[in-house]
């Protein structure tokens, strides 16, 4: 072809790459579905963004987990409707069948171990168990999808203080820090409700980025460590619910091959 075209080889370079797509971000339609993916649903007429936790499988049923509060109504089965990127019928991606039911701890409280339901996916619509979405780094406030985090197991109980974890969340990304507070009771702004037992990391977080997964880097793998449910006014930390709790409220999952 540079023959025909009167071009010296010795004037062009042809380099191999390999095949170049368009970027996708985590606010984006994504298939198959994997952790750390903008979800929307609907509470009467108003639209609410969150993040797509993980895929997993509860009692032999295929779907994802995400926070409570991501539902029409936190601790109890509505039925929810969740939806990736975007509100559209075409976008339907699960349907909400389990939810952390609040336990009463006073008086005036009302407790969960975690702020957690679990959405059955959607017939059709694939996902990738143990996928966790990779942006381009950590702490650098990109959305692109760069590529995947394998989860290669489960953390045990509550992180340690000064353990370094991670989180992906559809509105600040891959943020990463420390654990600040281990094992403790957290009140929620503006609520009677109490999360119990609950880890937090000084690392950052935005409105969305709830349900976003929270893993510690091992080797070359993640091991999950629970779910993001909120954080400083200021963004500064988040608060996650360890996997125990997790599966305290929604019974043993499988959340990886």
């Amino acid at each position: 072809r540079a023959s025909a075209l009167g071009i010296s080889l010795s004037e062009m370079d042809v380099v191999e790459t390999q095949p170049i797509v368009f970027a996708s971000t985590l606010r984006d339609g994504v298939r198959p579905l994997e952790g750390g993916l903008q979800i929307a649903f609907k509470v009467k007429r108003a639209t609410y963004a969150c993040t797509l936790g993980f895929n997993a499988v509860r009692s032999s049923t295929g779907g994802f987990v995400t926070n409570s509060h991501c539902t029409a109504k936190q601790g109890a089965v509505e039925g929810t409707q969740h939806y990736q990127p975007t509100i559209a019928t075409a976008n339907l991606v699960g349907t909400e069948t389990a939810d952390a039911s609040f336990a009463t701890c006073s008086r005036s409280k009302k407790c969960l171990d975690a702020d957690v339901a679990f959405s059955t996916r959607a017939q059709g619509v694939t996902a990738s168990l143990g996928s966790l979405a990779r942006t381009t780094g950590a702490n650098d406030g990109s959305l692109t999808i760069a590529g995947t985090f394998a989860i290669v197991g489960e953390a045990l109980g509550n992180a340690p203080v000064g353990t370094t974890l991670n989180k992906v969340g559809r509105t600040t990304g891959w943020t990463q820090g420390t654990v600040i507070n281990s094992n403790v009771n957290v009140g929620v702004q503006g609520t009677n409700i109490i999360l119990l037992g609950q880890d937090i990391v000084a690392a950052g977080v935005g409105a969305g980025d709830s349900g976003s997964p929270v893993f510690k880097i091992v080797g070359n793998g993640v091991e999950l460590a629970g779910i993001l449910w909120g954080g400083a006014t200021d963004g500064s930390y988040f608060v996650y619910s360890p996997m125990a709790n997790v599966e305290r409220e929604l019974g043993a999952l499988t959340t990886s091959p």
